[in-house]
């Protein structure tokens, strides 16, 4: 569903707890203190910050972990009391059984393994991650009876839009006209959660929007900030994005872990922005006026053609991808209300998450 907005913010600001009091009852939650959990994508930005927080809260964390994930990065979570379990989810020939075994036993899964790309060569790496990977774990906690799957899906997941309206989790699926992979796979793989659903698996499904703030691991938001900070997205394109605080989604995983609805979405985003306000915010936050100029909407086809074309040698680092241009004059912009109603959840201050951004950012 979508609904007619004006520019600004889906809920209001400020870090509190919202309790709601006639929403409908959870079913098959898990509290996390004293719960055994596993994460996939325990090493990733958001895996590490879960992490943290779910050892913070009491529970038992184990971790799926690839060999080539950073030494730095598993030897801090070891260093937490993270169990770290060696495997990769986009390996076709990897034993079937493996991540069942691994999942055994335990209270919660978190799905939080995904690959974030916006480049064409990334497509078959995101299929095999983001939706055979998906399958494996869907898979997996069927054939371990784990009490609940939490998926960490995406805003990508639930749509676009051409105007600056906002979008719920009822939404009808329109980014399919965009061929980006990351979207189209993220959509897939709400499938598989789907699938699992139908055979009597319980889950629920979170889909952060676009997550900024300090962590353990760097994020593609860090390059964001990092490549504002520097002055090189003085031109924007006039489009919009709700931006969370990593801290926002933390939380609203966790309770949707506990308090979310068998089968429901739960969208855990902040304030809706202008790409260009989302510019100038990042660039207050680093003590820089900031004044973005925004391109003509009528470029954005002809970006994404001639950007199709230098692609095979385009470094990664670079924003303005063929797959991001696909966003060219449109909105991502939804409300969060379901998570506050049955949550509890309302977003943190997102000047404070930013400036701890830049701060860190700088830092190293």
């Amino acid at each position: 569903m979508a609904s007619e907005t004006q520019p600004g913010n889906s809920a209001g600001r400020g870090s509190r707890t919202a309790h709601d009091d006639g929403g409908p009852a959870p079913t098959g939650g898990v509290d996390v203190a004293g719960a055994r959990v596993f994460v996939t994508g325990v090493t990733g930005f958001l895996g590490t910050a879960l992490a943290k927080r779910l050892v913070d809260e009491g529970a038992t964390v184990s971790g799926l972990a690839r060999a080539t994930s950073a030494r730095a990065t598993r030897r801090w979570l070891r260093h937490l009391g993270v169990t770290l379990v060696e495997g990769d989810l986009a390996a076709d020939r990897a034993d079937p059984h493996a991540l069942a075994r691994a999942v055994d036993g335990h209270d919660l899964v978190v799905h939080s393994a995904a690959v974030i790309g916006y480049r064409r060569r990334q497509r078959g790496l995101m299929a095999r991650t983001n939706v055979g990977g998906t399958r494996r774990v869907v898979d997996a906690c069927l054939a371990a009876d784990v009490p609940r799957l939490l998926h960490v899906s995406s805003i990508a997941a639930v749509g676009v839009t051409d105007e600056p309206v906002l979008l719920d989790e009822d939404a009808d699926w329109t980014a399919g006209v965009l061929d980006a992979a990351y979207f189209d796979t993220k959509h897939e793989a709400e499938g598989e959660v789907r699938r699992g659903l139908a055979r009597g698996l319980d889950a629920v499904l979170v889909n952060p929007a676009a997550i900024y703030g300090p962590s353990q691991v760097p994020a593609n938001s860090s390059n964001v900030v990092r490549q504002i900070l520097a002055g090189r997205l003085g031109l924007v394109p006039p489009s919009g994005v709700n931006v969370v605080p990593l801290d926002t989604v933390v939380e609203g995983c966790l309770a949707a872990a506990a308090r979310g609805r068998t089968g429901r979405r739960y969208i855990l985003g902040g304030e809706n922005l202008w790409l260009h306000e989302l510019v100038k915010r990042v660039g207050a936050a680093g003590g820089l006026d900031l004044a973005p100029r925004l391109l003509p909407t009528r470029l954005g086809g002809v970006a994404r053609a001639l950007a199709e074309l230098v692609e095979p040698w385009v470094p990664d680092r670079v924003w303005f991808t063929p797959d991001m241009l696909a966003v060219f004059g449109r909105w991502m912009w939804f409300d969060t209300g379901r998570a506050e109603r049955e949550l509890g959840v309302v977003p943190g201050d997102l000047d404070a998450c930013l400036r701890a951004t830049v701060e860190q950012v700088r830092a190293g």
